[in-house]
């Protein structure tokens, strides 16, 4: 799985994860960065599967089989591994088994609600990145500490709503400075280092173009290839 994966507008949202077991603590840098990367990989997998079958749902041909809670989690887990290497072990009890084991319900919990859309499909009818955004939702409305934060952003002029900017989902974060001055480059490399009591994971979302496309029907110009948001993922660390 590459690092740096596309984002829709509709996507930006701010999401915690929870580890009851270490419930608003720090972790040691070591960990923060392992468990950035993690997740990163596990939210690009799982929004990747969506992006597989965009095709046939916005032809309305998807197969009701290959769309039901059980398959997603199973294609969902099996393009992690093979991205990483290693099993999605979400019963590990340490901060990424805990994070994992979030995300795969959250996963599960959107599918089963929007099932009956998927299979009923046409153009746009669930593209990846309002998947990404229900399963954000989902973990956000979790019962999660605030050890770890991640968020979906973009630049204001590539909003449709302010709320999604990053002063807004941001807002509260000691890192919105440094993101914002990111994103200002427009730079498709990922970032990644200690900002104070932080660990900063910072992934570039390139556009890919069925983005392009779905953009530009709600008034966006832009192009394949180019800066569409990123995926940012805060730690502390003590």
């Amino acid at each position: 799985m590459k690092p740096i994966r596309h984002l829709t507008r509709a996507a930006v949202l701010a999401v915690t994860f929870t580890v009851p077991c270490v419930a608003g603590a720090a972790v040691d840098e070591a960990t923060a960065q392992a468990l950035a990367r993690d997740l990163n990989a596990a939210l690009s997998a799982a929004t990747g599967v969506i992006a597989d079958l965009q095709a046939d749902i916005n032809a309305a041909k998807v197969s009701k089989s290959a769309v039901t809670p059980d398959a997603i989690a199973s294609a969902f887990v099996s393009r992690y591994e093979k991205s990483v290497g290693k099993p999605y072990d979400a019963a590990a009890k340490d901060v990424s088994g805990q994070a994992r084991d979030a995300l795969h319900k959250a996963v599960r919990e959107t599918i089963a609600r929007h099932e009956g859309q998927i299979v009923k499909g046409g153009p746009d009818a669930f593209v990846p990145a309002y998947f990404r955004a229900q399963v954000l939702k989902r973990l956000n409305e979790s019962a999660l500490s605030k050890a770890v934060k991640v968020y979906a952003t973009n630049r204001d002029g590539e909003l449709i709503n302010e709320d999604w900017s990053v002063k807004t989902t941001m807002k509260n974060s000691p890192l919105a400075g440094e993101v914002a001055g990111l994103m200002k480059t427009g730079a498709l490399e990922p970032v990644a280092k200690r900002v104070g009591d932080r660990y900063l994971g910072y992934w570039p979302m390139k556009l890919a173009p069925a983005c392009v496309t779905c953009h530009a029907r709600n008034g966006l110009k832009q192009t394949e290839g180019g800066f569409g948001g990123a995926l940012v993922i805060e730690v502390t660390v003590k």
